[in-house]
């Protein structure tokens, strides 16, 4: 059985746990909301990191662990003579800005970078003084995104699984 199966299976519903406790009924306070939104965009790239080497084990190659990126994977893969299906459409997804994989990546790759900053010098005041600002967020993740990007990941790897064959 490919462990990361269940890796991947238990990714979602954490996902899905977590989008629970976002719904607008809950009454969330911002920070709350803001955490559990974080959360949830984690649990679903952890997801996808597990799925990527759950298709390298269907497809038997030999060390999944160290594939985390769809390039990798498709290298490992062609390394092996195969060339799955699956991996060409996760990297049709990774290269279209429209898709919802693109759009996944893409809010996690900003997530890791440090929040803009701007700072201005207050020359009224008789010591240096320099205000900073942190600047809005570009990040803006939601309830009504997030399960957008879980419905499209849990369609894609239960439409996928169907028809994989392990090799």
């Amino acid at each position: 059985m490919n462990a990361y199966l269940s890796a991947v299976n238990q990714k979602l519903y954490f996902s899905k746990l977590l989008l629970g406790q976002i719904q607008p009924e809950h009454n969330c306070t911002a920070q709350l909301k803001e955490a559990l939104c974080q959360s949830v965009l984690h649990q679903l790239i952890c997801a996808y990191r597990h799925y990527l080497r759950e298709i390298a084990t269907t497809y038997q190659f030999k060390s999944p662990e160290s594939i985390s990126v769809i390039e990798h994977l498709s290298s490992c893969l062609a390394s092996i003579n195969k060339h799955p299906g699956e991996a060409q459409e996760i990297a049709n997804l990774e290269a279209n800005p429209d898709s919802w994989l693109y759009q996944l990546l893409s809010v996690y790759q900003q997530s890791l970078e440090l929040p803009q900053q701007e700072a201005t010098i207050i020359e009224s005041s008789p010591i240096a003084v320099m205000q900073v600002d942190q600047q809005v967020d570009c990040i803006s993740l939601g309830y009504d995104q997030l399960i957008i990007w879980y419905e499209n990941f849990q369609e894609m790897v239960d439409r996928h699984r169907s028809l994989m064959i392990e090799c």
